[in-house]
C-alpha cells in the first residue's frame, strides 16, 4: 500500500500487522462511540457530532497556513481568497437560515370542564424543521462513498480499480451518486426519527387537533403530507450545500475547508449546541447568554 506520493505507507506487512490494524481500529472506534455516548448523557448536545466538530475545527489552522503559503509562493492568485471567503460566508448564511427554518402547523385544543375549572381552548403549533435529519445524511453518504475507494486500495483487480476510479471525488458519477445518497438518507432518517401516526395519536389523547382536519388518521396523513414536502426542500438544500461548494473549491485547488459538508457540520452542531445550552439556562430560570434575542425558527 502506497500513499499519493508513491511512498509506502506500511513498511512491515503480514498477518500480525493486519490483525493489529483491525484490533486498533475496532478498539478506537468503540472508544470514540463510548465517549460520544458519555458526552451526550452527561453534557450538552450530541457527543458524536461534537467530536466530529472538534476534528474539523482542529484541522482548520493548518489549512489556513497552507493557503497563505500557496498565496505567497504564487501557486494560487491572491484574488481567489476573497472570493472563497465570500462564498464561505454565503454558504454559512444559507445553512443558518435553513437550519432554523420551520413549518408550523397550527394546533387547537378543545375546552374541557373538570369540576369548576376549564382546561384547554388555547392555540398552539407543531413546529416541523425543514431539515429534520440534520447533518446525518451527508455524513452517512460520504462514509459510504469512501468505501469503494478503500476497497480499491486492497484489491488489485482491473475492474475493481476502474470502478473505484469512477467513484473517486471529482468525477461526475461521484457527485450524482452523492446527491442521490443524501436525498435517500434525508427521507430515511426523517422516517425513522419522526412518526406522524404517533404525533397525531398524542394530539388526539391531549384534546388537540389541526383546524379543518379530523383528529386521528386524517391528522396523521396531513402531517405526513406536510413532512414529505418540507423534506424534499431540505434534501435539495443539503445536496446543493454539500456538492456545489466542493465542485467550486476543487476547480480552484484551494486547500481550505470551504467544503459544504464541513461547513454544514460545523454550523449545524454549533446551532444545536447553542439551542440546548439556551434551553438549559431557561429551565433553570436564567436569562441565557444571548440577551439580544433567542434562536427562533423561521416559519
Amino acid at each position: 500500500m502506497t500513499g499519493p506520493s508513491g511512498v509506502p505507507i506500511v513498511l512491515v506487512t503480514g498477518l500480525q500487522f493486519k490483525l493489529m490494524t483491525v484490533l486498533t481500529l475496532t478498539a478506537g472506534t468503540s472508544f470514540i462511540m463510548w465517549l460520544g455516548e458519555q458526552m451526550t448523557e452527561r453534557g450538552i448536545g450530541n457527543g458524536i457530532s461534537l467530536i466530529i466538530y472538534a476534528g474539523i475545527i482542529a484541522r482548520m489552522p493548518a489549512a489556513v497556513g497552507k493557503s497563505v503559503q500557496m498565496v505567497s509562493s504564487g501557486d494560487i492568485p491572491i484574488i481567489i481568497i476573497p472570493v472563497m471567503l465570500a462564498m464561505m460566508f454565503g454558504v454559512i448564511a444559507v445553512i443558518v437560515y435553513f437550519e432554523t427554518a420551520q413549518r408550523r402547523i397550527p394546533i387547537q385544543y378543545a375546552k374541557r370542564v373538570v369540576g369548576r375549572k376549564v382546561y384547554g381552548g388555547q392555540a398552539s403549533h407543531l413546529p416541523l424543521k425543514i431539515n429534520i435529519a440534520g447533518v446525518i445524511p451527508p455524513i452517512f453518504a460520504s462514509s459510504i462513498m469512501m468505501f469503494p475507494a478503500t476497497i480499491g486500495t486492497f484489491i488489485q483487480v482491473d475492474w475493481v480499480q476502474k470502478a473505484a476510479a469512477s467513484l473517486s471525488p471529482g468525477t461526475v458519477f461521484y457527485y450524482m451518486l452523492y446527491v442521490v445518497m443524501i436525498v435517500f438518507f434525508c427521507f430515511f432518517y426523517t422516517a425513522v426519527t419522526f412518526n406522524p401516526d404517533e404525533v397525531a395519536e398524542n394530539l388526539k389523547k391531549n384534546g388537540g387537533f389541526v383546524p379543518g382536519i379530523r383528529p386521528g388518521k386524517k391528522s396523521a396523513e396531513f402531517i405526513d403530507k406536510v413532512l414529505t414536502r418540507i423534506t424534499v426542500v431540505g434534501a435539495i438544500y443539503l445536496a446543493v450545500v454539500c456538492v456545489l461548494p466542493t465542485i467550486l473549491v476543487s476547480n480552484f485547488n484551494v486547500p481550505f475547508y470551504f467544503g459544504g459538508t464541513a461547513l454544514l457540520i460545523v454550523v449545524g452542531v454549533a446551532i444545536d449546541t447553542i439551542s440546548k445550552i439556551e434551553s438549559h439556562l431557561v429551565m433553570r430560570n436564567y436569562e441565557g447568554f444571548m440577551k439580544a434575542g433567542k434562536i427562533k425558527g423561521r416559519h
